[in-house]
């Protein structure tokens, strides 16, 4: 115990979350201003300049103005010029629709150098003036999608940044009681006091700030992309630049992507309401029981089923060259399937797994911490049309070290009589086809597997992508067109792949045969004997995240003895189903780790 509570202490010593507000105001007060005083001032004025009138303007004064730094020039244009309307006589100085200087494109200095030969030769210029106010007047209305873009990124990285590091650092803060000791001998008894959202057990999921970020990106990008498509694909394609025509498009098409996620978490969110999860025992407990039950407002019926995951994940922090990286790690996983009865309206759900006592105790966030996590969500078709759409919850949870074991929770989730039947449909959703042959196994995944995780890639690296385009058109300086442009089609094209790719491996005790087809044309094989195995394993290829509930994907690939790998299966839903299936191939073909088959 003294060694655990010297561990807190060390990891409790790292910045609090004042630190991290502290941290994350610049950014999310430079991504704010460029969106706020910048974009949105830009559109506004753009939009009213479409109903000004054309008038002839004499130039008195036109220069471009270069402003030398240490390692870059941005230039701009100032005139002055005269222009009569109704009879009477204006000046203005208003060049466009930005006052500022840059040096993205050439924009300042073509327009500089068409001004100065006009006032050189005398030739009147086009201005544009407001009809409600003659007084204001503007030499060019243009809205120049590559720096409208180009400040756009830089407002939805650094603001989107800013503000989740901030929503970060204010759940941890709100997250301990005021007052509560964090440190010293009452705290170590019972840690888990001092976070607010465990102190009464009754413990919130995180679905309502998942709807709420969710609307504040779909509006955001509604806001500056619907309006830059609409006016700019038109003159893109009359200039024949059929590229950012089509990556605008593709840009408007994320956005209503965004709304229809936006408005399926917020109508999940009003659908199952303010769920609340209670513990038995309280906390969860390491060497002894984690029980938890949980209302749900669905109609009962016989056929509903609720998959329930206990999961410890280890996050880290590394420092390497400079930089930080962040990782996670499932420690320990187990799944089962909740009781369900039936209560008032809704249905009660109930939950109980055994905790082996080797494994940490709950951390608060820092930069090296452990978590615990239940997710509960619906066995899709289980239920008819009670559930719609399906429901999914998260929860962070406390679990310690107190060998405590249920008062109420009789039944273990984890050997409930239909799990097997619930894994093997979580199988067939892993996989196509399993066909025994002599002696081993034929796997097949499709084309197209894992299409919903694809798509989401998809609009991600398209929004990435797409920003890249028109900072390449605009003749953005060069690191910012390859870093986002440059993630944004490695992306596109990794989804891409993996909607477009099958995968068919057959594994008998002489070996391992293995085809990748891309779209049914190019095809890759792989082959070795049974003596080259030296064992089956599984590794984490990725993980996603939806609604606060988060599902890791496996592959499960056979190791060489020349140290090559062969996989044998990929886009494996979570640890339990990998694991379940590496169990199988090795029972139906006789490889194991670390042993050759018989």
């Amino acid at each position: 115990m003294a060694e655990q509570s010297d561990t807190k202490s060390k990891k409790g010593n790292g910045p609090g979350p004042w630190v991290l507000v502290l941290f994350g105001m610049p950014f999310a007060a430079v991504g704010l201003g460029l969106l706020l005083l910048s974009v949105l001032p830009t559109l506004y004025d753009w939009t009213t300049m479409q109903g000004w009138q054309p008038v002839q303007a004499t130039l008195v004064s036109a220069e471009t103005v270069a402003s030398r730094g240490s390692k870059s020039t941005t230039y701009s244009v100032k005139a002055e010029y005269r222009y009569r309307v109704a009879g009477q006589e204006y000046t203005g100085r208003r060049v466009a629709i930005g006052s500022g200087s840059d040096n993205v494109g050439e924009f300042q200095q073509e327009l500089g150098a068409r001004l100065e030969a006009a006032q050189r030769s005398g030739t009147p210029v086009e201005a544009w003036v407001n009809p409600g106010d003659p007084t204001e007047a503007v030499l060019d209305r243009s809205l120049r999608p590559g720096m409208l873009a180009f400040k756009l990124v830089f407002a939805l990285v650094f603001g989107g940044a800013g503000l989740g590091i901030i929503i970060f650092a204010l759940r941890i803060r709100f997250a301990l009681s005021p007052g509560a000791p964090t440190a010293g001998p009452a705290w170590e008894a019972r840690p888990w006091e001092s976070r607010a959202a465990w102190k009464d057990n009754r413990i919130r999921s995180h679905r309502r700030l998942g709807a709420w970020v969710a609307w504040t990106m779909a509006v955001l990008w509604n806001l500056v992309a619907i309006p830059m498509a609409i006016t700019v694909v038109p003159r893109a394609l009359a200039r024949g630049n059929h590229l950012a025509a089509g990556t605008l498009v593709l840009v408007a098409l994320v956005s209503l992507v965004l709304l229809a996620w936006a408005a399926r978490s917020a109508f999940h969110a009003r659908r199952y309401g303010d769920t609340r999860l209670e513990l038995d025992p309280f906390p969860g407990s390491i060497g002894g029981h984690f029980g938890a039950t949980l209302a749900v407002p669905v109609a009962y019926s016989s056929g509903l089923r609720f998959l329930a995951t206990l999961q410890c994940v280890e996050h880290t922090r590394t420092r390497s060259g400079g930089k930080t990286s962040y990782e996670s790690r499932t420690l320990w996983q187990v799944r089962g399937l909740a009781q369900v009865e039936a209560q008032g309206e809704g249905v009660r759900l109930a939950v109980r797994f055994d905790v082996p006592a080797h494994l940490p105790a709950s951390e608060d966030p820092g930069s090296d911490y452990h978590r615990w996590e239940l997710q509960v969500q619906s066995v899709p078709g289980s239920s008819g049309d009670n559930l719609a759409p399906g429901f999914a919850r998260s929860f962070d949870v406390p679990v310690y070290l107190t060998n405590q074991k249920s008062v109420w929770l009789r039944h273990d989730a984890a050997e409930h009589p239909q799990l097997a039947e619930v894994a093997q449909a979580g199988d067939d959703a892993n996989l196509s086809d399993m066909e025994q042959v002599p002696g081993g196994v034929r796997l097949y995944f499709p084309y197209g597997r894992r299409w919903k995780t694809m798509l989401a890639l998809l609009v991600f690296g398209a929004i990435f992508a797409g920003a890249g385009t028109l900072l390449w058109n605009s003749d953005a300086p060069l690191p910012f067109t390859l870093i986002f442009g440059g993630i944004g089609w490695l992306v596109v094209l990794g989804a891409l792949y993996g909607l477009g790719n099958s995968l068919t491996v057959h594994l008998d005790r002489q070996g391992i045969r293995s085809e990748r087809r891309l779209l049914g044309v190019v095809r890759w094989q792989s082959a070795a004997l049974a003596s080259e195995v030296t064992r089956l394993e599984l590794k984490e290829s990725y993980s996603t995240t939806t609604g606060g509930h988060k599902e890791t994907y496996y592959r499960l690939q056979a190791a060489l003895a020349s140290g090559k790998t062969i996989t044998v299966a990929d886009s494996l839903r979570g640890k339990a189903a990998a694991q379940q299936l590496l169990s199988s191939l090795c029972r139906q073909t006789g490889y194991t780790k670390g042993s050759l088959p018989g």
